[in-house]
């Protein structure tokens, strides 16, 4: 190459150097222009929106980042979104393209760019919706402030007009002229504002006058302007007697919400201590992000929903008739009477906080940390309100019930509201990828999370798998005397028998028993107060329990004696109802039902429920009485499964304080009797239990939903012992299915039993209890424990690795050495991979067999 060219070439190169310079000098100009006009103001603090260099499309820019995420936010419409920076997926709160939706229309439109939908009630009880777009956004009414790892957003959402509720009613004379008049600079102001109010001489006061629309606000701003505020003015009502003039306000609530990184996952939460409404306008309800993740009508994937053991909801299913799936967290709460009236449309509870999206080779897995107990899991397919499917979690922020009022032959019906839940509500997004993103990732996640802030323990590995067996002692029954009806106990298993039983179960090699005695004390199932222990005589004795116990003991069996706590089912004998129990809105009593454990529809067994706040008193001293018995085990019927509030007046207790309060109990319990077996297991009581029965195997099979899965199951495999209902009351006491499913979720056989005949229980509340005489269901249960066991009994200590659908009724359970399960519910023998399993059959591929 000559000279000439080698010059030129030279030149070119400088220029390209010094245009590229020019061009970065440029850039960063106008980047620091552009973030300088990204600075949203909050009182004198300033927020600055990272530079668009790490921006997203659409507008938003990054207010925080970690080594596993980025967080950004769109400061005109405060949509947030998180990137993952392992695989650049997106997350976003709402629908990237909501706005170009075809089927929503009116509030269903702005709903989907709302992060909060709330509900609240009007003065005569009736519920209303608003969103954040429509009543906050829209209208401007927020501000926006950095906090630790992300960002702060409090909405003002309702009427921007602030009326007679920011102007006290009245206010004591001093105060009135220091806090008020002193502080107002101008003379014709000050004196103009007096006038707007009477002066009182009696009770040296100052009332507000009865003002006109355009009066309100001009007194509001002159309030403002001196930083007197409406919560100012509450407190001054509240200090002097005030006059009667309606408050004639619109709804207005004070909503803040906090986003912030933490390693992996998003959290998003209330600040419920900073949540504001009025009298007039009780917040009941709010949807928190009810979008975040939603899946458009072309996604691939499902939602899973936690109802009972499972659920999954395929994206776009097209079941647009199904309703919307809406369950509540560990059932309903039995203190509000409307809760207690609400005919319940699902036949198994939730039992963990938890939701998830699967979308394609991505996931997002959602655990609720704060405000579980007063969650309900929501969850909608495309196609009928919009065209995304989406699942979240609604919170209850106020309860209400109509209270009756008569004054001589005049009845009105006024609405009775319960405290603002305000326990903090947080939510933890966690994102999942590849072979980790369905189902089985969800579970294994969410165990792990058990694990480290639950503290589960793994089980020991060796020997036969537990037969779980609840025996029933005395039952209610009513008797005669002289054509005189009255209440009394009879036996159906006494200590004895209960031996009996036992000596020929292990005859027949089953060794590994855990032994459930209901109704063993204070006159039987139904029994009393527990504050006190008093053994049925009928059974047997004290002399004649102990022995059973020994038995028990000398022959490696776990006893657990069962005992209800927050069920009480007489009043009296240490139980005042009108003192010890919870109470609805309206001051009465609450009572409630066991429900039928075959049919879910409420028995004939009424109970009052124990308020929270009696429950450590009546634990304290069962546990004192327990001591005297050699029994190192406990059944706990109901705290493992009942949540309840208290509304009483002066010491309201909401089910997020209930679950502290059981918890310290359960811990005191597990302390002093060693092992505990609960029914039902609610995330909250897991660490506690050494068993659960009554676990869900099942879901309530929603109309909405198209396949279950053994989610529950997949949790606990290899740390907690569990069994679903008693196999012998089950809805077609299939055997063979049972033993299947028993497969399928690797729990534990439990039957239900008791010695006498069945006709026993004829005419008695106890009559729901169809076949239980033991004789009857003997030898199939031995068959069923034998098979059952001889395939599960190596693979106990295992954790349930993967799990997923072969073909219609065909599933494959993998556990964590690799041993798999293929069972076959049809009525007729498939071939899947090759390998046929036969009609209501099973196969095992490694382990053995």
């Amino acid at each position: 190459m000559n000279k000439g060219k080698k010059r030129t070439i030279l030149m070119m190169l400088c220029c390209l150097i010094a245009a590229s310079c020019l061009y970065e000098t440029m850039f960063r100009s106008e980047m620091e222009a552009a973030n300088e006009s990204q600075k949203v103001k909050k009182a004198n603090h300033e927020v600055t929106i990272a530079s668009e260099m790490s921006a997203l499309p659409g507008g938003m820019g990054m207010i925080a980042e970690n080594e596993h995420l980025q967080l950004f936010i769109d400061k005109k419409t405060t949509e947030v979104s998180v990137r993952e920076k392992r695989n650049g997926q997106v997350w976003s709160t709402n629908p990237i393209d909501h706005a170009k939706d075809t089927i929503a229309t009116a509030i269903n439109k702005t709903n989907l760019a709302s992060q909060l939908i709330i509900s609240y009630f009007n003065d005569k009880g009736h519920e209303s919706f608003m969103n954040n777009e429509e009543e906050s956004i829209k209208k401007n009414q927020f501000e926006i402030a950095l906090v630790d790892n992300g960002v702060k957003i409090t909405y003002e959402i309702g009427s921007s007009e602030k009326g007679l509720s920011s102007i006290p009613k009245a206010v004591g004379k001093e105060r009135f002229e220091e806090r008020i008049l002193n502080k107002i600079a101008d003379e014709a102001v000050r004196n103009k504002l007096r006038t707007r109010f009477f002066y009182n001489e009696e009770k040296q006061q100052y009332e507000r006058k009865k003002m006109q629309d355009y009066v309100v606000k001009d007194v509001v701003a002159v309030l403002e302007s001196i930083g007197y505020t409406a919560e100012d003015a509450q407190e001054d009502n509240q200090m002097v007697e005030s006059g009667d003039q309606a408050e004639n306000v619109a709804p207005r609530f004070t909503i803040p919400l906090i986003y912030q990184l933490e390693g992996e996952n998003l959290i998003a939460r209330i600040a419920t201590d900073e949540v504001m409404d009025s009298d007039a306008f009780p917040l009941h309800t709010m949807q928190l992000l009810p979008f975040f993740g939603a899946a458009d009508h072309e996604a691939e994937g499902y939602m899973f929903v936690p109802d009972g053991s499972g659920a999954l909801i395929y994206l776009n299913n097209n079941n647009h008739a199904a309703r919307a799936y809406e369950v509540p967290l560990y059932g309903i709460d039995q203190t509000p009477l409307q809760n207690s009236k609400t005919e319940v449309q699902y036949t198994q509870v939730s039992r963990f906080p938890v939701f998830g999206m699967k979308q394609e080779n991505h996931a997002m897995f959602a655990i609720i940390e704060q405000g579980d107990a007063q969650a309900t899991i929501t969850a909608d397919t495309s196609g009928k309100l919009n065209s995304y499917n989406r699942v979240g979690a609604t919170f209850k922020m106020k309860d209400m019930e109509p209270v009756v009022f008569r004054t001589g032959s005049v009845t009105k019906q006024v609405p009775k509201y319960s405290e603002m839940y305000d326990s903090g509500l947080q939510i933890r997004y966690a994102f999942l990828e590849d072979s980790s993103a369905d189902y089985t990732g969800m579970a294994n996640y969410y165990r792990d999370y058990l694990i480290k802030h639950y503290g589960l323990t793994r089980q020991k590995s060796g020997g036969d798998t537990p037969f779980v067996l609840e025996l029933i002692g005395s039952i209610p029954v009513r008797k005669n005397f002289l054509g005189i009806p009255y209440p009394s106990t009879e036996a159906v298993t006494t200590y004895s028998q209960a031996i009996e039983i036992l000596e020929s179960l292990q005859q027949r090699d089953i060794s590994q028993i855990q032994l459930k005695y209901s109704g063993w004390f204070n006159k039987g199932v139904q029994h009393r107060l527990p504050s006190s222990i008093k053994l049925d005589s009928i059974l047997g004795g004290k002399k004649m329990f102990e022995k059973l116990l020994n038995y028990a003991e000398e022959n490696n069996i776990e006893v657990y004696p069962d005992v209800a706590f927050q069920r009480v089912y007489e009043n009296g004998k240490g139980f005042q109802a009108s003192k010890d129990a919870t109470r609805f809105l309206n001051r009465k009593s609450a009572k409630s039902f066991d429900d039928d454990i075959v049919t879910t529809n409420p028995s004939d067994m009424l109970y009052y429920l124990l308020s929270p706040r009696k429950l450590t008193g009546v634990v304290d001293k069962f546990l004192k009485n327990y001591e005297s018995f050699d029994a190192d085990g406990v059944s706990l019927r109901d705290l493992g499964e009942d949540l309840n509030s208290d509304v009483t007046s002066h010491e309201t207790v909401n089910r997020q304080e209930a679950i502290g309060i059981i918890g310290e109990n359960l811990q005191k319990i597990k302390e002093e009797t060693g092992k505990i077996m609960l029914s039902g297991g609610n995330a909250y009581t897991l660490p506690y239990a050494k068993t659960i029965v009554n676990a869900p195997l099942t879901s309530s099979e929603f109309n909405i939903a198209d396949e279950d899965v053994p989610f529950y199951s997949m949790v606990l495999h290899g740390y907690v012992d569990y069994a679903g209902t008693p196999i012998n009351l089950g809805r077609d006491q299939d055997q063979r299915t049972a033993l299947l499913k028993t497969l399928e979720t690797g729990s534990n056989v439990f039957y239900q039993w008791f010695y006498a005949q069945p006709t026993m229980i004829r005419d008695t509340k106890l009559n729901n209890l169809y076949s239980p005489h033991y004789g009857d269901w003997f030898e199939e249960a031995v068959h069923l424990y034998n098979e059952s066991n001889a395939i599960l009994r190596d693979v106990q200590d295992q954790t349930i690795k993967g799990h997923r659908k072969l073909a219609d009724e065909v599933f494959e359970t993998t556990f964590e050495q690799g041993k798999k399960i293929i069972v076959n519910y049809n009525k007729s023998a498939v071939t899947v991979d090759d390998i046929s399993i036969e009609a209501q059959g099973y196969r095992v591929i490694g382990g053995g067999l």
